[in-house]
């Protein structure tokens, strides 16, 4: 698959401005994806260092509820068990965290990739993949299985390596071009049990994957710490387990248009797994 000369780098930030260029934008809308490096300094990322480990180490979870959960595993896994830890919508519980570095530096390339309309931070979370846990993985998705349908999709997902990430630790893998595929791949939730018309029970699960296609040929995407990579919402990914004596830690922040961001709201999803809400009429 052809990729870009990667060229990105600390020399590109000015203040909260990272600058792309057309060709990164032609390969981000083209193929799905786009590696960007030294997006944020290692002084910049202590601070939100702090606040990552005071979410994933628990000390919200008793307000959080099911927005402090295990994306490997279904609800209900008891916190010790946890492999994949996420805590979603973390500005949400504390607001010290709004308007930081990341996500000042983020608006900046998400507003110079997206022309069409404004793009605005739509949601975000930790995720923590413990070490040596072989099941802390994300089964191959595609974002928008899981969203509600909107008249405008676009969708930048931003993932900030507040470790570095590699094969061994279960960095992203994602399959190049599979976001100009005209339908959506059928997803289908995890575990499935193999029942005809079977859905995510989103009251007891939150995991979907897809049907495989033996032409698919992912790729791996290894970051360092302060590397940031992009996907659209189409494109298919996911991650393996971590298979290191090391966790893996990123931050993910998704931006969308700003209108697509009122509908979501007007039909009062938020993108926290408390939310509730009829997803048969949402879904479509």
């Amino acid at each position: 698959m052809e990729t870009t000369k990667n060229t990105s780098g600390k020399h590109r930030r000015d203040g909260d401005t990272y600058e792309i260029t057309s060709s990164e934008i032609e390969h981000y809308n083209d193929l799905g994806y786009l590696v960007l490096k030294e997006v944020l300094t290692d002084y910049e990322l202590k601070d939100l260092d702090y606040w990552f480990d005071h979410f994933i180490s628990g000390k919200e979870i008793h307000q959080m509820n099911k927005d402090f959960c295990d994306m490997s595993q279904p609800y209900g896994t008891p916190v010790e068990e946890f492999q994949l830890v996420n805590a979603m919508c973390p500005s949400m519980y504390r607001p010290e965290l709004a308007n930081n570095i990341y996500f000042r530096v983020a608006q900046s390339i998400a507003s110079q990739i997206y022309k069409a309309g404004k793009a605005e931070m739509d949601y975000e979370q930790f995720l923590a993949k413990k070490p040596s846990k072989a099941g802390a993985e994300f089964a191959m998705h595609q974002d928008l299985g899981y969203w509600p349908k909107t008249k405008n999709t676009w969708t930048a997902t931003f993932s900030l390596a507040l470790s570095d990430s590699n094969i061994i630790n279960g960095c992203l893998q994602v399959i190049p071009g599979t976001n100009k595929e005209k339908e959506l791949r059928v997803h289908l939730p995890k575990p499935y049990n193999g029942n005809e018309g079977e859905t995510m029970n989103r009251d007891t699960s939150h995991t979907l994957v897809i049907e495989t296609n033996k032409k698919d040929q992912p790729i791996f995407l290894p970051v360092k710490r302060g590397d940031v990579t992009i996907h659209d919402e189409r494109i298919i990914h996911g991650s393996a387990g971590n298979s290191s004596s090391e966790w893996r830690k990123t931050y993910v922040m998704a931006f969308r248009d700003s209108e697509t961001i009122k509908q979501e709201r007007a039909m009062g999803y938020t993108h926290s797994h408390n939310d509730k809400l009829d997803w048969k009429e949402v879904l479509g």
